[in-house]
């Protein structure tokens, strides 16, 4: 029998991004830098999740403040490209706009040149049906984006958020944190992420996962403990942009799909790597 398609529901984060690719990052003193190439495309972690999403064959609603400008009608055009319904608000401010700069181990100094109105005050109600519908809802942690929780918790939906850098003390995190069902992190800065996530995991978290960049990545859950995979090789890496969302993407899909801890940190790994062959967030 057929699997049915895979539902995901996808709450706040889109930009336009102008990439700003550079042999190093600069000194912070005066001075005239080269880049070595440059590009405009669709950022943010929502997207970034619902493009992973869409491109691993699930059927993916995704809920953002978008501008009514130029770059608000690209980032459009890209979702619709991709096949993913985009349902959201007008942001007064126009379309968030990052400038990211990029150097050759593929870090990333990001430039919030427009950050969009991230204190908003939206109505979450237009999504009800929709996140009654879903197998997967995945929240941003944009403050705009909590009045949905309510709605989520309301549904008996699970909430799948990436609290992506958190130094284990910024208050923004907290309520995020409490009402993850599932949850990851980064540490590709650095830093242990064991502590805290065993302490999620007590606390009723299902799985928890920190990625740790070319350090591979880690998982646990109540049964099974710590998981630790190594990252995949890759050769050449064009984009690490959306890396993370590609391996949430890969993991949220096979565990899904009935996958358990060790097969979804593979395969969040595996699309990971697919994802840093290609510009952009998400391979198509």
């Amino acid at each position: 029998m057929k699997r049915a398609q895979l539902r995901a529901v996808v709450l706040g984060g889109v930009a336009w991004n102008t990439m700003v690719d550079v042999d190093r990052f600069p000194q912070p003193l005066p001075q005239t830098v080269f880049a070595s190439g440059t590009h405009d495309a669709v950022g943010g972690s929502g997207a970034g999740k619902a493009m992973n999403l869409a491109a691993l064959g699930a059927d993916v609603t995704l809920w953002a403040l978008v501008g009514d400008d130029e770059p608000g009608k690209r980032v459009r055009e890209e979702l619709g490209r991709r096949g993913i319904a985009l349902v959201g608000e007008v942001d007064p401010l126009g379309t968030a706009r990052h400038i990211n700069l990029m150097d050759a181990r593929g870090d990333r100094i990001s430039i919030f040149a427009n950050p969009g109105s991230l204190d908003a005050v939206i109505d979450p109600e237009p999504m009800a049906a929709h996140i009654a519908r879903a197998d997967l809802v995945s929240l941003t942690i944009h403050n705009h984006c909590r009045p949905f929780i309510p709605l989520v918790k309301g549904a008996g939906k699970d909430l799948w958020v990436d609290i992506h850098d958190y130094d284990g003390e910024n208050p923004h995190h907290t309520q995020f944190i409490e009402v993850a069902d599932y949850l990851f992190m980064s540490t590709a800065a650095g830093g242990d992420c064991r502590a805290f996530l065993e302490q999620r995991i007590a606390a009723g978290v299902k799985a928890a996962v920190c990625t740790c960049g070319d350090h591979g990545a880690s998982g646990i859950t109540a049964d099974d403990g710590w998981i630790d995979i190594e990252a995949r090789p890759v050769p050449t890496v064009v984009d690490t942009n959306g890396a993370g969302d590609a391996f949430f993407s890969g993991f949220a899909l096979s565990w899904m799909s009935g996958g358990g801890l060790a097969a979804s940190l593979e395969a969040g790994a595996d699309h990971a790597a697919r994802a840093v062959h290609v510009p952009g967030l998400a391979p198509f």
